[in-house]
């Protein structure tokens, strides 16, 4: 009985568990990776230097693109939701600063559309998910040669909520859609 309740209480202890990872990048370009379970950390990386890749994207239509938006939210925002118990971001902090260029009007373009994006992007993060530390700070600098950015994100969730929230998955995944079935008028 006794082993029974010390396997008990150790699996309690294990669903409370909170295992995560933290992203750190500098304006220089390194970059640091943790994984944390628990009190343990692990750095994976110390030092990431980044090569520009060329870009091959093709770019698709507006109406593409928002309707691929439109499905992401509607299969994710559940998900989020269920899990808002269990992740927490523990620290979001960005600093950008948006090079001017030879163009004002198009660098205060771009300026007031990343504010705009962060201003559709900030409430569906703290809808879905519990927050603790957000820092955003983005400036246009005319002096800068080209835009320069750091930013950290620290991400938590428990071991309990995981489970859930993947047999909760499992479930809207195996679960039978309903057909609705035309009535006929009489």
């Amino acid at each position: 009985m006794l082993t029974l309740g010390i396997i008990i209480l150790s699996l309690l202890l294990l669903g409370f568990t909170r295992f995560g990872v933290r992203a750190a990048r500098r304006a220089d370009g390194s970059a640091r990776v943790i994984l944390r379970a628990g009190f343990i950390r692990v750095d994976l990386l110390k030092q990431i230097r980044r090569q520009k890749k060329k870009s091959t994207a093709v770019k698709k239509d507006k109406k593409e693109r928002k309707r691929m938006v439109e499905i992401l939210l509607r299969t994710w925002r559940p998900i989020l939701r269920s899990l808002r118990k269990g992740v927490r971001v523990d620290r979001l902090i960005l600093n950008l600063a948006l090079a001017g260029g030879d163009d004002p009007c198009a660098a205060a373009i771009t300026y007031g559309r990343l504010w705009a994006v962060w201003g559709i992007l900030r409430p569906a993060l703290t809808e879905n998910l519990r927050v603790r530390k957000e820092r955003v700070d983005m400036r246009l600098d005319f002096e800068l040669e080209k835009t320069v950015w750091d930013g950290e994100i620290a991400l938590t969730i428990s071991l309990g909520r995981s489970i859930a929230a993947l047999l909760t998955v499992l479930y809207a995944a195996v679960k039978p859609k309903k057909q609705s079935i035309p009535r006929k008028a009489v």
